[in-house]
């Protein structure tokens, strides 16, 4: 019989001084998993964090940080965005993204809050089976996908957007749903996280084209 791997405890703690060497520890690892064009500039996510806007995890394994998580609060909103999650490039495939994923969505939960997570829709780019396989991470632990809602993420170097999905954990209660509701959290994205204007083209698009019943699902990627 093959040997089973051990899964590792992983230690979370909440880091807000930005100039702490585990600060510097998750940024290397931020900056390695994610293109400039999905990346806040690092003026930006000091500026969040130090502000209390942004809130930063780390999860640490024998004294090293394996994975890293930035997170948006919307106030007087029942949603928090996963900015983002990452697990150090030589600590992957040990399940420490499993562990923080269900950490962060527990916290979350003891808020009466859904985690929200934006990622790249599986139908485009020259990555469609990585992007399926993020997909699937998520929905494994209790995400789902709102299958027909549009949504572009704005370049953040000035390069090309990406056509990416929204997810929501656990699933929500369908009044959370409504299309009000839908609208109101992509234009918060917008203006909030993304800092464009309200009559930016591309959200009036967006906001355009939320249908009137949204749709959930977890069912498997093809």
């Amino acid at each position: 019989m093959p040997k089973k791997t051990k899964i590792l405890a992983i230690d979370y703690q909440h880091i807000q001084d930005c100039n702490s060497s585990r600060f510097q520890e998750a940024m290397a690892i931020y900056n390695e998993a994610f293109p400039s064009s999905e990346r806040q500039s690092m003026v930006t996510v000091i500026e969040r964090v130090k502000s209390g806007q942004s809130q930063l995890f780390v999860g640490i394994v024998k004294e090293q940080v394996v994975a890293m998580a930035l997170l948006w609060d919307f106030k007087n909103s029942p949603f928090v965005l996963l900015d983002y999650l990452a697990v150090k490039n030589n600590c992957r495939g040990l399940e420490f993204g499993t562990q923080f994923f269900q950490f962060l969505a527990q916290m979350t939960i003891k808020n009466k809050q859904f985690l929200l997570l934006e990622a790249e829709h599986f139908q485009f780019g020259s990555n469609k089976e990585q992007r399926k396989k993020r997909i699937q991470f998520y929905i494994r632990n209790g995400a789902y996908l709102l299958s027909n809602v549009p949504y572009i993420l704005p370049s953040l170097d000035g390069t090309a957007s990406t056509e990416m999905v929204l997810m929501i954990a656990p699933k929500p209660p369908r009044e959370i749903l409504e299309k009000e509701s839908i609208k109101d959290l992509i234009q918060r994205l917008y203006l909030e996280i993304y800092e464009k204007e309200s009559n930016d083209p591309v959200l009036i698009s967006l906001l355009d084209k939320i249908p009137e019943q949204i749709e959930l699902t977890n069912t498997p990627l093809p």
